[in-house]
This record gives structure tokens, sequence and C-alpha cells, in this order.
């Protein structure tokens, strides 16, 4: 495992420091007697007397450098990632069964030297599809924080993007139980590709995943930027349809559903086919209640990101939220026992209940 551990001068907002110190050192516990950590640390540049190699995680240059976390100047992503990737590099090469991460702990709010640094994986090792470099974003942070940038960063790098609020978060995140079960991926390069019953289906709209949007020609190839997916993960996609007419009834066929996936290790190819069905989903199960909710969380956020100022916007979208915030309260009975959701139900009141000006015309949602 390589830490790469941003230590700029926007880490000192709020509690971002204590998050990613929090974090960085649960991984350090988690790890066993086999395992091998490094540490990075960058601000404007590299800070060469906190850089720790490759050592036994109870290390006490570990331990001292993961310590010595605060914030100091600007903000070079490039530089810290480059060094990590060496340093992963070579540890990947003189243990090639081993597991090898690149953990970025960041803002993401880069401004010195490359501010998209992709182009730095690119050179690392393409052809070793058996032993990849996986590169892990964790985002601490709320304002002036880059989302995209992270996002993309562990898309591009063959890993994955976890946002962490509080010091509890990171801790019960990386706890050793929850760190094996996503460290050793289930599925390589997984995409899924939808394809909608045009006699049923008008037009449709992806919400959320816009940025992992890929072509035909693409889907087809089995290429690094697609995700990793964890043994015992679920990923759920929402589209919104405009129907030509109401199904015809429960089970109707309206589309289908492609998965490509690539085995780890043996690097085998895999495809998988599936009808999607109409299903019109009640409120009498858990599970139900589950994807309703989710489904609610999407279309809110996709509705409030839609606004032109955060603290007021068109009617229309106002109209909507509200209407959202009723369908949550058909859901209380369910899931009102959940922390989430009396988190998110007072969320959602103060969006409807905004200053909504008048509209001039539908916002609508972009096609």
């Amino acid at each position: 495992v390589t830490q790469v551990m941003d230590a700029s001068g926007s880490m000192g907002d709020g509690n971002r420091v204590a998050i990613a110190r929090a974090a960085a050192e649960a991984i350090r516990r988690s790890l066993g007697e086999d395992d091998r950590v490094a540490v990075v640390q960058f601000s404007t540049d590299v800070i060469g007397d906190l850089t720790v190699e490759h050592a036994h995680p109870d290390s006490s240059n570990v331990r001292r450098s993961i310590d010595a976390l605060r914030p100091r100047n600007s903000t070079n992503v490039q530089a810290g990632l480059d060094l990590g990737v060496r340093l992963a590099d070579q540890a990947r090469w003189n243990r090639p069964d081993a597991h090898n991460y690149v953990i970025l702990f960041s803002d993401g709010v880069a401004n010195v030297d490359a501010t998209d640094p992709f182009g730095i994986l690119e050179s690392v090792g393409r052809g070793e599809s058996q032993n990849p470099l996986r590169l892990i974003t964790i985002g601490v942070g709320v304002e002036n924080f880059n989302d995209y940038l992270l996002e993309q960063l562990a898309q591009h790098g063959n890993g994955w993007y976890r946002y962490l609020s509080d010091v509890d978060q990171a801790e019960a995140t990386f706890q050793r139980e929850n760190w094996l079960a996503i460290s050793v991926p289930f599925a390589d390069q997984t995409r899924a590709q939808i394809t909608w019953d045009d006699q049923v289906v008008n037009s449709w709209r992806l919400i959320g995943y816009e940025h992992r949007i890929t072509s035909d020609e693409s889907f087809v190839q089995d290429r690094r930027e697609f995700a990793e997916i964890p043994a015992g993960s679920a990923t759920t996609a929402f589209f919104e349809l405009e129907l030509h007419r109401p199904p015809s009834g429960h089970g109707e066929r309206i589309g289908e559903v492609e998965l490509r996936w690539v085995t780890p290790i043996s690097g085998d190819s895999n495809r998988q086919h599936a009808p999607i069905l109409a299903n019109r989903l009640g409120e009498r199960d858990y599970d139900n209640a589950m994807l309703r909710f989710g489904a609610i969380v999407a279309l809110a956020s996709d509705r409030y990101s839609s606004l032109w100022n955060a603290q007021s916007g068109d009617r229309v979208v106002g109209e909507e939220l509200s209407a959202l915030r009723d369908e949550l309260g058909h859901l209380e009975p369910h899931l009102g026992g959940l922390g989430a959701f009396r988190d998110f139900r007072t969320v959602l009141g103060h969006l409807a209940a905004l200053p909504f000006e008048s509209a001039t015309g539908r916002s609508g949602y972009s096609r």
C-alpha cells in the first residue's frame, strides 16, 4: 500500500487533515506482518523528509509521517502521485504476487503543475493486466472540493473513490474486515450497457454517472478505466424514462442490459445479458422502500444541481423538490429508523423551502 497524502493549505479547512490522518492510520493498523506500506506527502512539491518507502506497518517512520500531516502551501497532486506511483511500481516488481494499491487522500483542489494528472498512470505498466496498480482516491472536505477530479483519477487508475465526511467514518471504512473485502476485486474492467425498446421508450436519461459514459466502440474493449467491483458490492444506476405508452402489464420487456467484465488474475473476458422488465414498485417491503429512497436521493440531487445558484432558483424546480419531499414521507413507516433517512429528510426539507423565483419556462432535464 502506498499512501499519498495532501498536505496543502486547503487541507486546513475544517477537519480535513484529521479525517485523512485517521483513514491513513486505520489502514496502517489493518495491515498484517506480510504487508508493506509507504507514505508520500505533498504540497507545492513532495515533502522529502516525510517520504517513507515501503516498510513494515509498525515502522516508527511510517507512524511519524502520518502523525506529521499538516496543511502547508499549494497543491501539486501530480508531484505526489508521480512519486507514489514510482514507489508502488517498484514494489509491484519486487513482489509480483501482492495486490498493489496507491491511495490518494485529498480535497482534489490541484493548483500547481498539471491539474489533470491522468497521464501519470498511462506510462506505468499498461500491459500488466494480471498485476495492475490500483489508484484509490479518498475525498475529504465539503467547500472548495473537487469531486470530479478524484472520481476521474480513480476511474482512470483502475480503482475506486470514496468520500469521507468525518473521523468516525474514516476509521469505520478502513477497519480490517472492510479493507479486506474491498482489497481484492471480484470483477475488473466492469461496465454495463442499456438498450431500450424504442417501441415502448420514447426518450431516456441517465441520472449520475455522466462522467463514466463511454462510446459503443469502447464498451466492447477491455480497458483499464472501467471499474473494478469488490465482492459483495452492489451498484445501482437510475434512468428517467419517457414512455410512448404505459407498459401493457407487469413484467413487460422494455429493454436489455449487457454486462462485460474481466476476471482478475486470469484476465478472462466475460459477458452476460438480461432483460429489463417493467415493474411498478410498491411500498410494502423493505427492499422496494430502499430502492425508492435511492431514486428520491438521486432525483433530488439532480434537481438541486440544476439551480443557477444555491439560494434561489426556478419555481418548477421548487415544485419538483416539494413533490420529492412528499414522496419521501410515504417511506417513513419503513425507513424512519435509519439515520441516513432522517438526515436526508432534513436536507430535502431545507431544499424544498428555498425561496424559488417565478419560472421563466420549464427548467426541464438535460437530455
